[in-house]
């Protein structure tokens, strides 16, 4: 089995499991930070894996510093948000200047690991180390996650500047759903095929810079 179809089933199944441990996982433990760690660690091992790749050719950056780095802060950026949230202390009321801080924290992460995301899927595209037909996929995968977000975020503002109940606000949270499986089982879901897609006599190439 080549190093390329090899890296793609290892990083498409840990970026899946990631994905599946979102959906699920939260029903059935305790722990619900717990649970967060444990879907960080399996994204950045699988974003780490598809960045590296078991190969120079198999590597979705063709390891270039650039792809590389981003693709780094992408993989990291949850894990450390998470890891800080765990050890912060619980604010006490709605007043304590923690509140603020968890809420510039958890801002300025996204913000990063976006800029960082749209860094990396510019690169897999430009780079020719993905085939043509896949290339796109990491672009798409972030554009449609990003919308999803902002629109549960524009929904709920406005349910809740309408006054709106509880009830209203439930549909919002498939729109959470699909902006956080879209890069995860999504993403994990397309390298599998891709994978599967792989002809065994072809050779790995990747376009020049």
């Amino acid at each position: 089995m080549r190093a390329r179809t090899r890296t793609w089933r290892v990083g498409g199944i840990l970026l899946a499991v990631a994905g599946v441990l979102t959906l699920v996982g939260g029903q059935y433990v305790l722990d619900p930070f717990a649970m967060r760690i444990t879907v960080d660690l399996f994204w950045a091992t699988g974003i780490a894996v598809l960045a590296w790749g078991l190969s120079r050719d198999a590597s979705v950056v063709a390891r270039r510093p650039l792809g590389m780095t981003a693709l780094a802060v992408v993989a990291l950026t949850p894990l450390v948000v998470d890891t800080i949230l765990l050890v912060l202390p619980d604010p006490v009321s709605a007043s304590d200047p923690s509140v603020a801080a968890v809420s510039g924290l958890v801002w300025t992460g996204t913000f990063v690991s976006t800029a960082a995301a749209f860094v990396a899927a510019a690169q897999i595209a430009r780079l020719g180390a993905v085939p043509r037909r896949w290339r796109w996929t990491p672009m798409w995968a972030l554009g449609l996650s990003l919308g999803a977000a902002v629109l549960q975020y524009a929904v709920v503002a406005l349910l809740v500047q309408t006054g709106a109940g509880q009830d209203a606000l439930v549909p919002t949270t498939l729109l959470g759903v699909v902006a956080a499986l879209v890069p995860t089982l999504g993403l994990g879901i397309a390298a599998l095929l891709a994978a599967a897609g792989e002809r065994p006599e072809s050779v790995d190439v990747y376009r020049p810079v």
